[in-house]
């Protein structure tokens, strides 16, 4: 849920940056070379759609990559300091 809020917040900076930036980005300009459009308002909006997919598609996997890696080091601390809590508790019962 996370990562569609941060791929839908990033789609609308990079989409709006391209549209009040009239410098050509690159997967926009190549989108917009490959479908022959002419220069008018559909390109540009066709350049921006394609700029911020593209740049939130990366900004969106570059967190969930980083969110799995820190969940995977969160869990696996929270193992270890399970187990070294179970033999804390062996070693102070004393069998007699």
């Amino acid at each position: 849920m996370r990562g569609g809020a941060v791929f839908l917040a990033f789609f609308i900076l990079f989409t709006l940056a391209s549209l009040a930036v009239p410098a050509p980005l690159f997967p926009g300009s190549v989108v917009h070379g490959l479908l022959c459009l002419t220069v008018d308002i559909y390109g540009s909006l066709v350049d921006a759609t394609a700029n911020g997919i593209t740049y939130g598609l990366i900004v969106w996997l570059v967190f969930v990559l980083a969110t799995r890696r820190l969940d995977e080091s969160g869990v696996s601390d929270y193992r270890n300091r399970k187990r070294s809590g179970q033999r804390a508790n062996r070693k102070r019962s004393v069998n007699r």
